[in-house]
């Protein structure tokens, strides 16, 4: 197997053990969940939505994820994922601290903001990494198909 693949294969478990792990946290503790979407003048008014949309999203992310023909739209939702949670968190630290709740559950909900930050700009760029080894993977086989 080579070092790409087994990267990738890496990458993709630390990202379906994040997005199972965050889902169960947030259904898990639904009431504070809820209250905290409510609380936050953001998600305000979408907090019904969102308590079903962005567990939902994160297991559908994991699922793909698991599935290798569609690897490849489990590692853009991952990364689309991480690119809103990461942008969140900048604003708060940086741009409206008054914003600060944390929908995450479990041990990520116990970290710093800058912890968090720190957290989600290293899964934003595992999810980048798993979407250029996945492309680039994915044309390395059509290239050895073409040339069989």
């Amino acid at each position: 197997m080579k070092a790409k693949t087994i990267i990738l294969e890496i990458i993709v478990a630390l990202l379906v053990l994040l997005w199972i792990y965050t889902a169960i946290s947030k259904w898990g503790n639904h009431q504070a969940f809820y209250r905290q979407l409510s609380w936050n003048p953001t998600t305000s008014g979408y907090q019904d939505i969102l308590f079903y949309f962005l567990p939902g999203i994160e297991l559908l992310a994991a699922l793909l994820l698991l599935i290798k023909p569609l690897r490849s739209s489990g590692l853009w939702i991952s990364a689309g994922l991480m690119t809103v949670f990461t942008s969140y968190v900048f604003y708060v630290i940086f741009i409206d601290p008054t914003k600060a709740t944390c929908t995450c559950g479990g041990v990520l909900s116990a970290m710093t903001w800058k912890q968090h930050l720190t957290f989600n700009i290293a899964y934003l760029l595992i999810s980048c990494i798993g979407v250029y080894l996945h492309k680039k993977g994915s044309q390395s086989d059509q290239t050895n198909l073409l040339m069989n």
